[in-house]
């Protein structure tokens, strides 16, 4: 969809590139940390990024975590090009800002549809559950962590390991089941 989605807003030969970082353990699964970077053709034939995005948490795999990084670049990019997606499918998307946590996705009052109503109603619930969840992952996974290797070896976890995140793309901060600021709602006025 991350493709189909920066064709249809016209971008010359869009080029997706995701780059992984596995975290290796002795004695725990991989954990993978993806980032996807996206450049563009410009007039002169270089190559240039437009954006730089991350997945909210680690995974176990290397699909798993592509798909949250494409997923996050989706989100913003609907956020960013919102006047160019409202005309098309792709309206009733996620949208969401970096700066921000919660998400928003269009009203579809105007279609006169009360299943396309109810199933963007059920989008926004998911997504938010689908965030809080993430966020609860990466919760259990750093206790597991310090569990397993503790049982393994008597002593806990070093901190997590930093990882460089380019100035144009900050992490998104985690979100708490929940939380108002972490919801996904159905947008009813233009903001």
């Amino acid at each position: 969809m991350l493709r189909e989605t920066l064709e249809m807003l016209h971008y010359d030969q869009p080029w997706i590139t995701y780059v992984g970082t596995r975290y290796r353990h002795p004695v725990l699964h991989d954990d993978w940390d993806m980032t996807v970077g996206i450049s563009i053709l410009d007039e002169f034939g270089s190559r240039w990024d437009i954006y730089v995005r991350h997945a909210p948490t680690r995974r176990n795999s290397f699909e798993a975590a592509i798909s949250d990084a494409a997923r996050e670049a989706l989100t913003t990019l609907c956020h960013t090009h919102r006047e160019d997606v409202a005309m098309t499918s792709r309206r009733y998307y996620p949208c969401r800002s970096t700066e921000r946590l919660d998400a928003w996705i269009a009203n579809p009052e105007a279609e006169q549809n009360p299943r396309l109503e109810s199933t963007i109603e059920y989008l926004a619930t998911l997504n938010t559950d689908y965030n809080a969840a993430l966020g609860e992952l990466d919760m259990v996974r750093y206790e597991n962590r310090k569990l397993r290797v503790w049982v393994a070896h008597g002593v806990g976890p070093a901190d997590k390991e930093p990882v460089e995140d380019p100035a144009d793309a900050p992490r998104r901060k985690k979100a708490r089941y929940n939380d108002p600021e972490a919801r996904t709602y159905i947008r009813h006025h233009e903001d």
